[in-house]
């Protein structure tokens, strides 16, 4: 009787210890990863800016350079969090996205600085 309670015991702490690497191991590439930002960026005009580069800068000052294509649209590679978009043509154009540890189709609208 001892010699199943024993197994019992040791059985269900090495499935309990499986069950949490595989909850860690799925769960902390999704918070850590970066994923594409993909989208369109829009001038004053509210029209899509063409063949454009712009910088995306994340609250730690990293920057990310992007360009769009001939209909003004983009895609990017960023780590999760909030980027201020702006004009090289332009800086007082800004504008902003979010990236999350997912791919996410968003556009970006530029306004004047400070309006």
């Amino acid at each position: 009787m001892q010699r199943s309670t024993i197994f019992s015991t040791s059985w269900c702490k090495g499935w309990a210890i499986l069950c949490l690497a595989i909850a860690v191991s799925t769960c902390l590439p999704a918070i850590a990863s970066a994923d594409i930002v993909s989208g369109r960026i829009f001038g004053l005009d509210e029209k899509p800016i063409p063949n454009g580069t712009f910088t995306a800068k994340d609250s730690k000052g990293a920057s990310t350079t992007i360009k769009t294509n001939a209909m003004g649209n983009f895609s990017v590679y960023l780590d999760p969090g909030k980027f201020t978009i702006t004009y090289s043509a332009d800086p007082t154009l800004t504008g902003a996205i979010e990236s999350f540890p997912q791919p996410k189709q968003q556009d970006v609208h530029l306004k004047k600085e400070g309006k």
